[in-house]
């Protein structure tokens, strides 16, 4: 029970017993008041009704005289009887009233007895006593007026008791409010939103509680934030360039190297090498900080051009001279347009020190499951043909022959109107073996032959013609129809495209309230690059999904330095850990040390860790001892047929 319930409960208690004793008191004096009246009452009508019919008492003749003067006396009702007796104990006047009283319920008079008071007195004649007079009041009215004075006092101590509660009911609020304040707040330091309590109370035990844990949520908060930024200061050092803050060789042959292995997510895009040709002869003629502007100047130019035609990319300075530019889901005229538009504003920026030009770019495409000698080896040739291009840029042969963009709309368009879909899972699983869910991947027939679509292409395909949203519907709509037949529980991938759609988001809370019993065994993920720029309109998007009981898991975490700022504001169920952290980890102490402050930060705020892409028993035992939760990948379970 509540600290106010017992409150409550304990002055209602004490304030029933204060009513009942009152009310108890007040009409018990009442009682004996009225019975001390009664009984002076009865006496000094004895004495004045003897003395009025002494002079007529002995005479038969008199009796008419002596019965009209009692009668004058006894009809107004106040009296229970009166009695006239001579010496010798005959009757001679007897007058009776009725002690019931109708308007006095009979459980009040059976409580609060009122004794008729009897008065008698002689009646003398000179030295003899003619007669005996016997007064007995009525108590019935003696009974109702203690009845509204009960009744009356009843009322006014229910008014007083009310207010009194109601006064009770406001200072154990009071009283209460914060420590009720100071509890929430508690929560939610358990969930590390460190908030303060504003409304501090003036009394001094409790300001002095409220203040102390004021005190410690600012100092949790600060050390929350410290850590946070020592995370994301170390992985700029280590994965960062610190003279363009664009990512280095390393984080370039990471990101790179996990498209190309990463089947789950389908990578297909295209590489851009853009070199400084001017930078050596820039350096000697003219010093290394002019060199420094001249890079910070090609750097700029790649990301204001790029972002013109594509809001996600990534960008890396891979040595002294050379950028990389990782650009995925394009289409092969999209990467023509972007070449042409950077060497046409390089052309337009170049200068007379600039003696071999300002840059030239070299580009090659790939797709999931390519080698990176192969790509590094054509977008290098591609580059030195540049060199002497007066294009300023050369586009590789394409790797493999992607069908053209009309051929995927048509196979596209037959896939949503069928509406069916295979699934591969892949088990999660702890350390001790136990499976936390499984992630569901689907496979999809090509129609015009026996083997699945490949989804290395489908996926791109989709997002270039805008059927992202509705491949992902088409998706869900048949896992929906399989999860209440899986063991546990399944995990689905939903693009960033959809997840930002607000017409896709409206559809998705409609067909979980239309399945609603599949919610607590369904786990959305959803791409780290959402918590980057989008996470004002998702986070409110992902609390409606939480409500209806499904889970959520952000995938790829930790290639994106800004979405560790976020996960606050998202608050998923669990991470998984982009797999290019995870790849060799037991030999690369740099990712070891980024993994460590990630695991920090995610355990500080109650959310479990996945690793993914776990190959051998050294990265999984490495993992382990670090304090990764869950595990994934190969080593783990090979993705097999969900009704295997």
């Amino acid at each position: 029970m509540s600290l106010a319930k017992q409150f409550g409960i304990g002055f209602f208690v004490v304030l029933f017993l204060v009513f009942i004793g009152t009310l108890w008191v007040n009409v018990t004096n009442t009682r004996d008041f009225i019975q001390r009246q009664l009984a002076s009452h009865a006496q000094d009508t004895a004495t004045s009704l003897g003395l009025s019919i002494t002079p007529y008492v002995g005479d038969e003749a008199n009796i008419p005289i002596i019965e009209t003067m009692t009668n004058a006396i006894f009809d107004r009702g106040y009296y229970q009887s009166i009695q006239l007796t001579e010496p010798d104990g005959v009757i001679i006047l007897d007058k009776k009233n009725p002690k019931a009283m109708q308007s006095v319920p009979e459980w009040f008079i059976d409580m609060f007895v009122i004794k008729a008071p009897v008065a008698v007195t002689n009646l003398n004649t000179g030295w003899q006593i003619a007669g005996t007079l016997q007064v007995t009041s009525n108590p019935g009215f003696g009974y109702e007026q203690l009845w509204r004075n009960a009744v009356e006092t009843f009322w006014v101590i229910v008014a007083i008791f009310i207010l009194a509660l109601m006064f009770v009911w406001a200072m154990v609020r009071l009283i209460t409010r914060p420590l009720i304040d100071v509890v929430t707040q508690v929560e939610a330091i358990s969930n590390k939103n460190f908030g303060i309590v504003k409304n501090v109370p003036r009394t001094p035990e409790l300001s002095i509680f409220v203040n102390a844990v004021n005190r410690m949520s600012e100092k949790l908060s600060k050390m929350f934030t410290q850590l946070s930024e020592q995370s994301e200061k170390y992985r700029e050092f280590a994965y960062s360039d610190s003279l363009t803050k664009v990512g280095n060789r390393r984080a370039f042959e990471l990101s790179l190297r996990q498209m190309l292995t990463d089947s789950e997510q389908h990578s297909q895009g295209f590489l851009l090498i853009i070199r400084c040709s001017s930078l050596a002869q820039v350096n000697n003629a003219y010093g290394g900080e002019v060199g420094d502007r001249y890079l910070v100047s090609v750097c700029d130019t790649i990301k204001k051009v790029t972002s013109q035609s594509f809001p996600q990319f990534n960008l890396y300075r891979v040595n002294g001279a050379d950028f990389s530019l990782l650009v995925e889901d394009c289409s092969k005229n999209q990467c023509t347009d972007l070449l042409e538009a950077l060497a046409t504003v390089f052309l337009s920026l170049e200068k007379t020190e600039y003696e071999q030009g300002m840059a030239h770019i070299g580009a090659t495409e790939f797709v999931c499951g390519n080698d990176i000698k192969v790509i590094m080896e054509k977008v290098d040739s591609a580059l030195a043909i540049a060199s002497t291009a007066s294009s300023h840029w050369q586009l590789a042969s394409n790797l493999n022959v992607v069908q053209g963009n009309e051929a995927w709309r048509e196979k596209i368009q037959k896939l949503i109107e069928i509406g069916t879909a295979d699934f591969a899972k892949q088990p999660i699983v702890s350390p001790v073996g136990d499976v936390l869910y499984e992630e569901w991947f689907a496979r999809l027939p090509n129609r015009s032959s026996s083997e699945l679509l490949p989804m290395a292409q489908l996926v791109p395909a989709s997002v270039r013609l805008d059927y992202a949203d509705k491949l992902d519907q088409m998706i869900l709509t048949a896992a929906l129809l399989k999860i209440p037949s899986a063991l546990g529980t399944v995990g689905i991938n939903i693009s960033r495209m959809s997840m930002l759609d607000p017409q896709f988001q409206t559809w998705l809370l409609w067909k979980l309230r239309e399945n609603s019993q599949v919610c607590a065994k369904l786990v959305l993920e959803i791409p780290e690059r959402a918590l980057v720029n989008d996470v004002n309109q998702l986070s409110g998007f992902v609390k409606k999904l939480k409500l209806q009981g499904v889970k959520i898991t952000v995938e790829r975490f930790g290639a994106q330095l800004a979405g560790i700022t976020h996960l606050r504001d998202i608050r998923p169920d669990y991470l998984k850990l982009d797999g290019r952290f995870i790849r060799n980890i037991h030999n690369e102490p740099d990712n070891q040390l980024f993994v460590q402050s990630l695991i920090s930060i995610a355990h500080g705020l109650n959310i479990k860790i996945i690793a993914e892409m776990v190959e051998s028993i050294e990265e999984s035992d490495w993992l382990k001892k670090a304090g990764i939760d869950y595990q994934q990948g190969y080593f783990i379970g090979a993705p097999k047929a969900s009704n295997d």
